[in-house]
């Protein structure tokens, strides 16, 4: 069964691409032992990737955020969620 809501005590770490913006994107620790990102911005949420790459994962995303645009990030990790189906198929 797969969770769909994060609770705050599993949030490792949260990112705010923008100083002030309410666009943020959370990674937390799933019981299965994989580590998900979900995008947030206003009220709606959006989970981008679940990996078990964690050190991957936060690299990818350190990238976008100091080099890309304010969705730049959102794509890098929808593209490392791409690179994960690959491999699992």
């Amino acid at each position: 069964m797969a969770e769909t809501t994060p609770s705050p005590d599993d949030v490792i770490i949260t990112l705010r691409p923008v100083a002030g913006g309410s666009s943020t994107i959370e990674i937390d620790r799933l019981r299965d032992g994989s580590y998900r990102a979900t995008h947030r911005a206003g009220m709606g949420t959006l989970e981008l990737c679940r990996t078990d790459d964690l050190e991957r994962l936060l690299r990818q995303l350190n990238e976008a955020l100091i080099t890309g645009t304010q969705s730049g990030y959102v794509a890098a990790v929808r593209n490392l969620h791409e690179t994960e189906l690959s491999r699992a198929g």
